[in-house]
């Protein structure tokens, strides 16, 4: 999604910063999301493997590691709260546990998906912002270096996870 924007930035003269405060499903944002869906489809029925050569790759994982098992928020959260172990479950739904490979699908590889409880396409930064509020802790601005740790981790952790995109969750 934030390439996505820088392209459109460099390439098309959008304001990269306007976009992102661009409220998702609107505008610009919408047209990012539909071009992230159609961009990751080109993907689909790949494995994930990404790169971890590089200082800074190797960096960022372990930023988005620290962050994943980080508590705080009102109820002292963390995304491994509900993404931390096997067999968890919010409201009937299974939740994939992101500190391994969750499976193909399942985790990170399904992300963006069609949400059917909101009639919307999903990019992965949206997802994070949303789990962001239901921890109770504060939104992530769109593109910023958390979310994009959070995505490395997840994205590691899903090595050899077929990506599906675009998938469909509740």
């Amino acid at each position: 999604e934030t390439r996505l924007i820088t392209c459109m930035e460099t390439l098309q003269g959008f304001k990269g910063e306007d976009i992102a405060k661009t409220a998702f499903g609107r505008g610009e944002m919408a047209n990012v999301t539909a071009l992230t869906t159609y961009v990751a489809t080109a993907s689909k029925g790949m494995k994930f493997n990404l790169p971890q050569k590089h200082a800074q790759e190797k960096m960022m994982f372990e930023t988005g590691k620290q962050l994943f098992f980080t508590r705080g928020g009102t109820h002292d959260f963390s995304c491994a709260s509900c993404h931390g172990s096997d067999d968890k479950r919010i409201r009937l739904q299974d939740l994939p546990n992101l500190t391994k490979n969750p499976g193909d699908g399942i985790g990170f590889a399904a992300w963006p998906a069609y949400r059917v409880s909101n009639a919307q396409m999903w990019g992965m930064q949206l997802r994070l912002n949303d789990c962001f509020r239901q921890m109770r802790w504060p939104e992530p601005k769109f593109g910023s270096d958390a979310t994009i740790a959070l995505s490395v981790y997840m994205g590691v952790n899903s090595k050899s996870a077929e990506s599906i995109v675009p998938a469909i969750k509740r």
